[in-house]
C-alpha cells in the first residue's frame, strides 16, 4: 500500500526534523523523543526487512511480537533466527499481548517468562493486540510491566498509528509543522510498508497468496507423496 522507499524517506524526514529515536520506553521522554513501534501482526519476514532498513539508517525501533498468533511461530528455527537478528541489530524486542486469548490478564506473566526464556531478553514494555478493556482503562499494567496504551505514551506524546492501513503521512506532516511540544509515538505495521497492494485488502490478499505458496513448498519438503 505504501512502500519501503516511502518509509525510508519518512525516517530521513523525522530525523532531519530533530526527532531522536529511542527504545527506552521507561526513560525520560522529551519533545524530541521518537518512540518508533512495530506491532508484528502478520509477517516476521516483513518485520526483518524493515529492521534491516532501519539498522542501515542508524535508527533503532521496538518490535512487539506475538506468542499466541497463528500467523507465525516464534519458536520455529527460522522465525527464532529472524527475531534474534532483529535484536542483534540493536532493536528492542518485546511482547505483543493478545488479552482475548486468556480468561484474565494474569496470564501475561506466563508469556513474559516464556519470552524472556526463549530470547534471553528482559520484557519491560508490552503492546496490546485487540485492546478491548485497555481502551476503557488505558493505564492498566501487566504484572507490573507498562503497556503502550498508557497515558504516558498516547496523551503526553503525540500518538500516530497506521492501524488498518491508515495513511499516516498527512498526520506526521501536520505534527512536524506544529509547535512540537510533545515527542512522537509512531506505530508502524510492517505489512503496510513491505507488502504489495493499493489498499489494505489488496495488500493482505497479496500476502495471503504469497504465504499460501510458501505453505505448499513446505508440504512438498515434508511429504514426498504430495502432488500439486
Amino acid at each position: 500500500m505504501f512502500d519501503i522507499k516511502i518509509y525510508k524517506s519518512l525516517l530521513e524526514n523525522l530525523t532531519k526534523e530533530g526527532l531522536i529515536p529511542s527504545t527506552n520506553w521507561n526513560g525520560k521522554l522529551g519533545a524530541n523523543t521518537l518512540l518508533l513501534r512495530h506491532d508484528v501482526d502478520f509477517s516476521l519476514e516483513f518485520a526483518h526487512k524493515l529492521a534491516s532498513l532501519e539498522f542501515n539508517q542508524d535508527i533503532r525501533a521496538t518490535y512487539f511480537l506475538m506468542l499466541t498468533t497463528n500467523m507465525y511461530n516464534l519458536v520455529s528455527s527460522e522465525h527464532k533466527r529472524m527475531v534474534k537478528e532483529i535484536s542483534n541489530m540493536g532493536h528492542k524486542i518485546s511482547i505483543h499481548f493478545d488479552p482475548t486469548v486468556y480468561k484474565n490478564l494474569d496470564y501475561f506473566k506466563y508469556e513474559k517468562d516464556l519470552f524472556e526464556h526463549i530470547f534471553e531478553n528482559e520484557v519491560d514494555i508490552a503492546s496490546i493486540h485487540r485492546p478491548g478493556i485497555f481502551l476503557e482503562n488505558n493505564n492498566i499494567s501487566l504484572s507490573g510491566v507498562p503497556q503502550t496504551y498508557n497515558d504516558l505514551y498516547i496523551k503526553r506524546m503525540k500518538y500516530i498509528s497506521d492501524s488498518g492501513g491508515r495513511d499516516v503521512l498527512p498526520l506526521i506532516s501536520k505534527y512536524l509543522e506544529g509547535s512540537r511540544e510533545q515527542g512522537l509515538h509512531l506505530l508502524i505495521h510492517p505489512i503496510w510498508w513491505i507488502g504489495e497492494g493499493f489498499d489494505a485488502t489488496s495488500t493482505l490478499n497479496h500476502w495471503h497468496k504469497k504465504n499460501s505458496d510458501f505453505i505448499k513448498s513446505e508440504i512438498r519438503l515434508n511429504c514426498k507423496t504430495y502432488k500439486d
